[in-house]
């Protein structure tokens, strides 16, 4: 396994803890304010690895765009759980596996190159 790919396993790696993450608060368990602010892991591997190593790549961008886009909706589905609206916040689980989805896609391509 060279550089690159173990670079992208660990993203791989804490993107699932992600999305395992904002699952488990959706569902009772324990916000990490930490976990989800910029220095949460997979925000920081995109500022120590992915931009530092990878920014040239017209992937990492997107990449980058759609974790951006899966903060925001993760920010706004804990907002809606914790304010009550806890049907609505489940509901917002699809966008969060549509955007997972994505990230993983685009992931895989990276990995290709």
């Amino acid at each position: 396994m060279n550089q690159a790919q173990i670079d992208f396993q660990q993203l791989r790696i804490k993107h699932i803890l992600f999305k395992s993450k904002v699952r488990s608060v959706l569902y009772g368990g324990t916000y990490d304010a930490n976990f989800f602010s910029n220095h949460g892991p997979v925000n920081v591997w995109f500022n120590s690895v992915g931009l530092s190593k990878y920014r040239d790549l017209p992937e990492m961008q997107s990449l980058l765009q759609v974790h951006q886009e899966l903060n925001s909706t993760t920010n706004l589905l804990i907002s809606r759980y914790q304010s009550g609206k806890i049907e609505q916040a489940h509901e917002g689980l699809s966008k969060i596996d549509e955007l997972s989805e994505k990230f993983l896609d685009l992931l895989a391509k990276l990995e290709g190159k």
